[in-house]
């Protein structure tokens, strides 16, 4: 391979690493609880207001610890996502409810793509 093409393609190779860092301008992501190794990827579809999340890593043995969600409107709008509060008194993250504030007017704001990651803990039995 001739310098000029190898130096285009080690241009190229970076150009597409840079691009890749840059989040998309047309979503939103929040973080609650804490990110592990042991982790479930799923995606829906939800109109914005407070959208209920389903627990997919909750069964005996192991329990639910964070979540990672993301969600965007490409290529009308940014919708914004909060944690839903249950009461002023709840001290734990709720993984369940997240709210998303994304105006009516704006097409796509009735059918938003929402990606999950949920990460899992292993629990142990009390001896």
């Amino acid at each position: 391979m001739s310098p000029l093409t190898c130096s285009l393609l080690a241009f190229l190779a970076l150009f597409a690493a840079a691009d890749a860092l840059l989040p998309n301008p047309y979503c939103s992501k929040l973080v609650l609880g804490k990110q592990t190794k042991d982790f479930i990827d799923f995606s829906l579809t939800a109109p914005g207001g407070v959208v209920t999340i389903p627990d997919k890593c909750s069964r005996p043995g192991r329990r639910l610890v964070g979540e990672l969600i993301s969600v965007c409107n490409v290529p009308n709008s940014k919708p914004t996502i909060t944690q839903a509060i249950q009461s002023q008194y709840d001290i734990k993250p709720n993984f369940a409810m997240v709210n998303i504030d994304c105006p009516s007017n704006i097409a796509g704001c009735d059918k938003l793509d929402v990606h999950v990651t949920e990460y899992c803990e292993m629990v142990t039995a009390p001896h």
